[in-house]
């Protein structure tokens, strides 16, 4: 595999790899240039044929990780791609660990490969998030019926009360933006952590990387962010931002309704409301999610 380090010179030959075998809702070359955050680093292993791996090194600890189930190949090629990382990140660059965030059928083969290994074990406390995904099949524009008779009050009763806009992220000033995700970042109550360095970068790049960015201006003040893109080689919609600064009751509930509503109007087909822990799983579920799947962090230490 080629190891390389200057990851932004290489957007062309990353982004074919992630246009070929992109397969998951974080695989897209921007958000992974959002994310690097010092002071960790991307460093992509590209192994051919359109195939990689999209990772991070930290020099403080000598840790890597995994973007979230990133191996760019054919499914058939994963286990060998992902063995062959192991091999190059723990034994020949001496790293401390790797942490992982994979979906249920790769960990199950992590988890099995590894329970004999010679060179590598697993650490067995895994962190666990749940992905809502909708069918916007079944999202009723009106929110007409019992089904949908709490989340219809409380719309009707937020426009009713505050005049709503809503325009493009990218005609927002970017102060006031930032302002959104602080705001967000200091109230919000999830477990997993929130990196604002990641939305303050979204934010300086005037969205790019994504196919729709939208905020809504409360009474005239711009109060939310929704953003995301459409997932590589699937029919499903990433909502990957939906955040807001808790200016208003019920503010959470209008912003993901609305993200909702926007995109089923824009054509798509499904969404993927992002990873969070049990307690945000249950806000999410509001929304009627089709299914639930879930991802598993966890480290891989030598032996």
């Amino acid at each position: 595999m080629k190891i390389i380090k200057d990851v932004r010179k290489k957007k062309a030959l990353i982004e074919r790899c992630i246009k070929k075998h992109g397969h998951f809702a974080e695989h897209n070359f921007m958000h992974y240039m959002n994310n690097e955050i010092a002071p960790e680093s991307n460093v992509f292993f590209h192994a051919g044929n359109s195939k990689g791996i999209l990772s991070q090194f930290n020099p403080k600890d000598s840790s890597w990780s995994l973007f979230p189930d990133s191996i760019l190949a054919p499914e058939f090629a994963r286990n060998e791609l992902f063995e062959e990382f192991l091999e190059h990140v723990l034994l020949r660059e001496n790293g401390s660990r790797v942490i992982v965030e994979v979906t249920e059928p790769f960990k199950d083969y992590i988890v099995e490969k590894l329970k004999d290994h010679k060179k590598f074990r697993e650490c067995r406390n895994h962190f666990i998030l749940y992905w809502p995904v909708y069918n916007l099949k079944n999202l009723d524009m009106k929110l007409k019926g019992g089904k949908w008779k709490k989340l219809r009050n409380i719309k009707n009763r937020f426009y009713r009360m505050s005049r709503v806009r809503a325009v493009p992220s990218q005609r927002v000033d970017k102060e006031k933006l930032k302002e959104i995700v602080r705001q967000w970042v200091k109230r919000r109550s999830g477990s997993d952590t929130a990196h604002e360095e990641y939305y303050f970068n979204l934010v300086d790049n005037n969205f790019k990387g994504t196919d729709f960015a939208r905020t809504l201006l409360v009474n005239g003040r711009p109060c939310t962010i929704t953003a995301g893109w459409k997932i590589p080689n699937s029919d499903c919609y990433y909502s990957a931002v939906g955040i807001y600064d808790y200016s208003h009751k019920d503010l959470g509930v209008v912003t993901n309704f609305d993200d909702l509503k926007n995109l089923k109007r824009k054509g798509m087909k499904y969404v993927d409301f992002g990873g969070s822990d049990k307690a945000l799983l249950q806000f999410k579920k509001k929304f009627k999610p089709d299914h639930i799947y879930k991802t598993y962090l966890f480290s891989i230490v030598r032996k």
